[in-house]
């Protein structure tokens, strides 16, 4: 929809929707919306995460040094007035890793850091996919121990938990065993990023090829074929069928080995059934460099989030050398899934209390009352034009508010207010002197039901 206007004389038409692939969060959205980010946020405060924030804008260099491809290619770029390459964010590892670089490259470590953020990425807009999206994500720096990554998917279960998925499972993959292949059939690190993203867009003989034709020594083309058609299926199990197969390539068993311990201490919280291991497993961002795993619910189709190791990605943008691993949430996709998959029914915030005059004598005085409602803490929408009984009741109804405060001429002149539980369960007049003392009553009339 568009609509025409005068600027400088001219008409031109002015979008009354946002652009394509990014989203109004409408007010019966909202409250869904907050109740995602403040479970992340009380996962930050159980788990012990420091939340930070970073600029929606960073330089281009930035995400251009590691990113990948599949990401440099789907980024908002620009420059401003100086001739600056600037990026919308497309993810968030990048900038927290910048400020590990930077400014906090002498707290203490491990540094635990979480974010909840836009980021923004120039896809096709499709269910699940869009050019503006929140996501929650929580990082640790500074320790190399299976321990930490399995913490990432404790957490990334706790908050599935939490906000009723219930349907679900983890689908992991470790990066370091494909690139010990590689790296003993004398691959750069470079090609490697290459492979990787052919299997992350799920080309597997595309990548196939490219290790047999890159491949300069040993038998690494058949070993990675292996490796990346192995069949997925309950991620020990599988670890250790695969682990036979690697016995010759002590790197590459090694890293199988890391996988199978962060999966041991992950099982310890998180049912082993949900815990799959898709051997051909990689993500689109190049500088992962060890575990990885995504969330997916029953029905979505698409990853619910994800992360993962990133050890070279601090030194890398000029930081020291500081392992790192971590994941993202997505909000925006878990908030479409609970209510195109679960139908979950989102609700605007109401009112606790609707204050409404009955004459226009009276608006003065209303306006004092309901401002002492709030300075109780009892969120009041106050009516500012004055209505009949039954129309104010209609009102208030069609608001949500559970109580409605009546002030008609009488009650002015006397100092009261009528109060009415709009449930059926009473009717009060109070003093206004009153109503800062007495609201706890309706606070708690509200949580016994």
């Amino acid at each position: 929809m568009v609509v025409l206007v005068s600027l400088h004389g001219w008409l031109v038409k002015v979008p009354l929707t946002p652009p394509r692939g990014m989203d109004d969060i409408l007010p019966e959205e909202i409250p869904l919306h907050r109740s995602l980010v403040e479970t992340v946020r009380l996962l930050f405060r159980l788990y012990g995460y420091k939340e930070v924030e970073t600029p929606p804008v960073e330089y281009y260099e930035l995400f251009a040094v590691k990113s990948g491809q599949e990401i440099l290619s789907h980024m908002y770029v620009f420059e401003d007035a100086h001739g600056r390459r600037l990026a919308l964010r497309p993810e968030m590892t990048a900038p927290i890793a910048r400020l590990v670089a930077g400014r906090l490259s002498r707290s203490p470590q491990p540094i635990r850091l979480g974010y909840v953020a836009d980021c923004y990425r120039l896809d096709e807009p499709q269910w699940g996919r869009r050019r503006r999206f929140y996501h929650g994500g929580f990082e640790i720096f500074g320790s190399k121990e299976p321990a930490a990554d399995a913490e990432c998917m404790v957490i990334f279960d706790d908050f599935l938990r939490r906000v009723g998925i219930k349907d679900y499972y983890f689908k992991v993959g470790h990066v370091g065993v494909q690139r010990a292949i590689m790296s003993a059939a004398g691959i750069s690190d470079v090609d490697q990023d290459t492979i990787l993203a052919l299997l992350d867009k799920g080309r597997v003989e595309e990548a196939e090829e490219s290790v047999r034709k890159l491949a300069k020594k040993g038998e690494g083309g058949t070993l990675f074929s292996e490796v990346a058609t192995h069949p997925a299926g309950p991620a020990i199990a599988t670890v250790d069928e695969l682990s036979v197969r690697l016995v010759g390539v002590e790197k590459a068993a090694k890293e199988l080995g890391n996988l199978r311990k962060i999966i041991k201490l992950a099982s310890q919280v998180i049912e082993p059934s949900k815990i799959i291991y898709y051997p051909g497993f990689a993500r689109g961002l190049s500088y992962y460099t060890g575990f990885i795993f995504e969330a997916y619910g029953e029905g979505a189709g698409i990853a619910l989030g994800g992360g993962g190791r990133y050890d070279g990605l601090v030194s890398l943008i000029g930081g020291p050398e500081v392992p790192g691993v971590g994941f993202a949430i997505g909000l925006t996709r878990i908030m479409q899934y609970l209510t195109d998959r679960l139908m979950v029914k989102p609700q605007p915030d109401s009112p606790l209390a609707f204050v409404v005059p009955l004459a226009e004598e009276s608006v003065e005085f209303a306006f004092k009352a309901a401002h002492e409602f709030r300075r109780a803490g009892v969120p009041t929408e106050f009516e500012p034009a004055a209505y009949s009984p039954s129309e104010a009741i209609r009102r208030a109804e069609r608001r949500g508010a559970r109580f409605l405060v009546l002030v008609g001429r009488r009650e002015a002149e006397r100092d009261v207010v009528s109060v009415r539980d709009l449930a059926g369960r009473f009717q009060e007049e109070w003093r206004v002197e009153e109503i800062y003392g007495r609201a706890e009553a309706l606070l708690s009339r509200t949580r016994v039901g």
